[in-house]
């Protein structure tokens, strides 16, 4: 499960970066920070959408999660325990799920990855 964990990581620093970047980063369109493509030397405003900010936070939070699924699988490697309450089949389709909209990316499972 930690192929697809870094799997997940590096996907979601992408996401993290473009958010950096003024002209791929997500703003609602009446957002006043955006870029006006036809006068690009008139200032910007600050952000009052919110988006990049949410998405940031949306990011921390997968990687939290992926943080804590993959702590469950690994403090439960070589344990004899067959069920746990069912605890590691959801922590492993936690991850699968997590990495369903990156289904098309070239680096993605496919069907391994499918929950």
């Amino acid at each position: 499960m930690n192929e697809i964990a870094d799997f997940l990581r590096a996907r979601l620093a992408e996401d993290a970066a473009r958010q950096q970047d003024v002209w791929e980063e997500s703003h609602h369109r009446d957002c006043e920070s955006l870029p006006d493509v036809l006068h690009p030397n008139n200032e910007t405003g600050a952000c009052n959408c919110g988006l990049p900010a949410r998405v940031l936070a949306d990011v921390e939070a997968k990687l939290a999660l992926i943080d804590h699924m993959v702590g469950m699988l690994t403090a439960a490697e070589g344990d004899t325990e067959v069920d746990h309450y069912g605890a590691l089949d959801a922590a492993e389709k936690t991850l699968c799920l997590l990495a369903q909209p990156f289904a098309g990316h070239p680096d993605h499972k496919g069907e391994e990855w499918t929950p």
